[in-house]
This record gives structure tokens, C-alpha cells and sequence, in this order.
């Protein structure tokens, strides 16, 4: 049983870093975006970043917790 909560976290642990790699794009594209002279609100763009910021630490919170969790039931 142990052998597949493992597996678990390591998907879970994968499909986190694939969302926060997304989310780095989205955020890379705003950029350019506004660097090419595309406009976008001010605060629709502070807004996007606000998100884009707390998934990334709510993520980064899970990911802690996966790897707590992993080291300390073996």
C-alpha cells in the first residue's frame, strides 16, 4: 500500500511542476506582450500577476507538504 501512495505523490509532485511550468509561460507571454506594444490594463495585468503569484505559492505549500510527507513515512 505504502508502494503506491508513493506513486501518488510522485504524480501529484509531476502534475504540479507541469502547472507551475504553465503558469510560467502565461506569465512570460503577458510580458512580451506588453513589450511588443500590446496594451493590457493595468489592473487586469497586476491582477494576472497577483494569481499567477499565489498559485505559485500555494503550489510551492503542497509541494513542501508532498516531500514532508514522503521523507518521514518510510
Amino acid at each position: 500500500m505504502d508502494e503506491i501512495d508513493i506513486l501518488n505523490k510522485e504524480a501529484i509532485k509531476t502534475d504540479l511542476a507541469l502547472i507551475k511550468s504553465c503558469l510560467r509561460l502565461i506569465n512570460q507571454t503577458v510580458t512580451l506582450s506588453k513589450r511588443r506594444g500590446e496594451t493590457f490594463n493595468a489592473s487586469e495585468n497586476e491582477e494576472i500577476h497577483m494569481l499567477i503569484s499565489k498559485i505559485d505559492r500555494d503550489l510551492h505549500k503542497i509541494k513542501v507538504n508532498i516531500e514532508y510527507e514522503t521523507n518521514h513515512t518510510m
